[in-house]
């Protein structure tokens, strides 16, 4: 796959230590300033970031990633919507399709289905729903993700699966739109030939090296199973992203944000350095022309509370100018 022309971007608004209403501004934001798409994260604890895979204090304030969804469904008009990602560990595949089915009617056909294995271990035994070993984590989302695809594929599904059993399900009304299946995950030896198996979209995360030589193999499995790898759309996982005139003061600032969802402050401090889009302008272009390069066709930005307008009117404005 050759690096895209462009590079488009999105936002993971976190829906933790936030408002109600300050998470539909947000939204709104992002859809008014012409951003690609617009997702919620599916968890019921805070995590302090979720690219870092690092959670967040135990317990905390959390709104519900598809209600908050349903909100954005009415206050936006044009970015795509969706949860990055929703775990299989707890969520009905079956329902999970009625559920984006009816966002997609509610959006006017911006919908989209984002699945993962699930990582946050504390979440998953607080709320009683498991949390085993990561091969059968792995498992149990490719069940799910293959009962979803072919729901939304129309068909009439029977499957009796170790983790699935449906009996002539079928998704009726279809979708208003194209709702596409995205599968989160990096894992080169199951999760990426399940994404050439089942997905539309894929959203992996790591370094531009590291995501250049995982689109290579996803590129791999997708010809062994006579698939266009084009036919995948490849989007990153990226930490929150802040503008500042330096990046002195752009880590600085990050890192008091991260500290407020409970990240401890040595490892808040640290997290920001290590970032490339805590910084400015010219750093954050950099960082984006990297993955570009690296064949990246979007960066999904975490987004969390206090929401930062100014970062959303650079990387609008002179950001996207400068990526062309």
């Amino acid at each position: 796959m050759s690096a895209p022309p462009s590079i488009a971007l999105g936002f993971q608004v976190w829906s933790q230590f936030t408002t109600w209403d300050a998470l539909m501004s947000a939204g709104r934001a992002i859809d008014e300033r012409g951003f690609e798409a617009l997702y919620s994260n599916d968890h019921f604890m805070p995590v302090a970031s979720s690219a870092s895979r690092s959670p967040g204090g135990e317990h905390g304030p959390v709104l519900e990633g598809w209600i908050v969804l349903a909100g954005w469904a009415a206050v936006t008009r044009r970015a795509r919507l969706g949860c990055l990602v929703s775990g299989a560990g707890y969520r009905n595949p079956g329902l999970l399709v009625k559920m984006a089915t009816a966002l997609d009617h509610a959006s006017g056909g911006r919908a989209i289905i984002g699945l993962g294995a699930g990582w946050h271990e504390a979440e998953h035994r607080a709320f009683g729903f498991g949390y085993p070993l990561l091969g059968e984590r792995i498992s149990r989302l490719q069940e799910q993700a293959r009962a979803i695809r072919a729901l939304l594929d129309g068909e009439a599904v029977t499957t009796r699966g170790t983790w699935v059993q449906m009996d002539d399900a079928r998704n009726l009304p279809p979708p208003r739109g194209d709702l596409p299946l995205l599968i989160g995950g990096s894992g080169e030896k199951r999760t990426l030939r399940i994404v050439a198996e089942t997905a539309n979209i894929w959203n992996g995360e790591g370094a531009p090296d590291a995501i250049r030589h995982k689109n290579a193999v996803l590129d791999g499995y997708c010809r062994a199973i006579g698939r266009d790898p084009a036919a995948i759309r490849r989007t990153v996982g990226a930490p929150p992203v802040l503008i500042r005139p330096t990046a002195a003061a752009a880590r600085g600032q990050l890192a008091t944000i991260l500290a407020g969802h409970g990240m401890p402050e040595a490892e808040a401090a640290e997290a920001a350095r290590a970032t490339p889009f805590a910084g400015s302008a010219d750093d954050v272009v950099r960082a984006l022309e990297a993955y570009r390069d690296a064949c990246a066709e979007a960066v999904v930005f975490d987004w969390p509370a206090p929401f930062d307008d100014s970062t959303l009117d650079a990387l609008a404005g002179p950001v996207t100018e400068r990526l062309g």
